[in-house]
């Protein structure tokens, strides 16, 4: 078992003159890794994490671990969460918590203390637990070959040894360890896989766990190599400019790797419709489909990602006495008289028959449903079929201002006026609105 670990480490470049985290919960495994570890000649320190979930129990597990790092004179960092008050406000499962604060933790204690690497106990068992519990989610090839022996910083160089293992090398090394109630309970389907469903499997298949971390082996090179190669064509079709993203779709949206490959480049900006984002390019030209934080819209040619900034604002009032504003765009207004006006076709420039105002006026986002009636037209026109006569990119839309006189509106902000509103031969005051670049 220490030349399992020893060749772990090794293999990252890790030895025992490093400074070194290992996450101890006073449990079995990772009180076992800490004894190899200290045989091997590491000195780690050691981070616990109290979760405050399991009353006096989780006390005493954090003084277990606070005595072992005072024993062999460790520096020994620890943590209280309120976890089940922090799923309560984020709206996770109590384990989806507890894992967030954890690493949360250990990140912190990172940039602090600089580690070369931070260890954790996972064993054979969590990789095959983890495996099964991601393939019935329905999860992709990445999550279902398990946990990484590495990640960043984190290693787990127990990975490859099992848990019978772990018990049996405790037992003759006379290590004592706490035992966690609640790893027994099976209301949790992690349990469940753990006491149920793999010791029936074993019964039916003896080598069930070494197949399997074999199976994980095969699972994670084909993962490596089907993202190195989306890498590689990603590199070759996309192309970033001032946070927008553009990839060209006509050639590719019809393979078999497209689905993946919008995976690769999206997945880490947030959660998608999935579906949405991979039939986008048959959907009408502007459409689009987002998160929080970003939308992809269809354009033309290629996928369009831009970061979500719609404008939010209550509806402003232009006095008549208004003459700027720089919220939410900078604009200018100013009454001119009809003789100093020169029609200077600027779409920035608003020309408007100042008679026929009624002040204030509004200035708000334009909404579904809005018409107007175009300069040079005899009827009206919805705005949603405006914009796409205009071609103006569906990421431009929602940022959309109109300027509203009693009811009606009067301009569309940086394209065109009303044509009810149109300077006339009868006209003697002109309100004129600068839209500022």
């Amino acid at each position: 078992m220490h030349n399992l670990i020893s060749e772990s480490l090794k293999k990252y470049d890790v030895d025992s003159r490093d400074k070194i985290l290992l996450a101890i919960s006073g449990g079995l495994d990772s009180t076992v890794l800490l004894h190899l570890l200290l045989d091997l000649g590491f000195l780690p320190e050691l981070a616990h994490v109290n979760f405050q979930l399991r009353g006096s129990a989780a006390d005493e597990d954090e003084a277990f671990c606070k005595h072992i790092a005072l024993r062999y004179h460790l520096k020994f960092h620890q943590a209280r969460f309120d976890t089940a008050s922090y799923a309560e406000e984020n709206k996770i499962s109590t384990q989806m918590a507890a894992r967030t604060l954890r690493y949360s933790f250990f990140e912190e204690l990172d940039q602090t203390h600089n580690y070369r690497a931070i260890l954790t106990a996972h064993h054979g068992d969590d990789q095959l637990e983890t495996m099964i519990f991601k393939l019935g989610r329905g999860s992709a090839l990445e999550a279902i070959a398990g946990i990484r022996e590495k990640r960043q910083k984190f290693l787990r160089p127990m990975l490859g040894i099992f848990r019978k293992d772990i018990e049996r090398y405790a037992r003759e090394r006379q290590i004592s360890w706490r035992e966690d109630r609640s790893n027994a309970e099976t209301k949790y389907l992690r349990n469940a896989y753990r006491h149920r469903l793999i010791p029936l499997w074993e019964d039916i298949q003896a080598d069930l766990k070494t197949k399997m971390m074999e199976s994980g082996r095969l699972l994670r090179e084909q993962s490596d190599s089907l993202n190195s190669l989306l890498d590689e064509k990603l590199e070759e079709l996309l192309v970033i400019e001032d946070n927008i993203e553009r990839l060209a779709y006509s050639a590719i949206c019809r393979k078999a790797y497209f689905p993946q490959l919008l995976h690769r480049w999206l997945s880490p900006k947030g959660n998608w419709d999935w579906q949405a984002a991979i039939h986008l390019w048959q959907a009408r030209k502007g459409r689009f489909t987002g998160n929080e934080e970003y939308r992809l819209y269809k354009s033309e040619e290629c996928y369009e990602l831009r970061p979500r900034e719609d404008i939010v604002f209550t509806d402003i009032s232009i006095e008549e006495n208004t003459r700027e504003i720089k919220e939410p765009r900078a604009l200018e207004f100013s009454f001119k008289d009809r003789t100093e006006i020169k029609m200077d076709g600027k779409a920035e420039h608003l020309f408007i028959d100042a008679d026929l105002l009624k002040f204030p006026l509004k200035l708000r986002t334009w909404r579904d449903g809005d018409r107007f009636q175009p300069l040079g037209m005899s009827g009206s026109k919805k705005l949603s079929d405006y914009w796409i006569d205009i071609k103006l990119p569906m990421a431009e839309k929602a940022q959309q201002l109109v300027l509203e006189n009693d009811g009606e509106i009067v301009g569309l902000l940086g394209h065109r006026i009303d044509h009810r509103y149109r300077l006339k031969n009868s006209t003697k005051t002109v309100y004129f609105v600068r839209l500022k670049k």
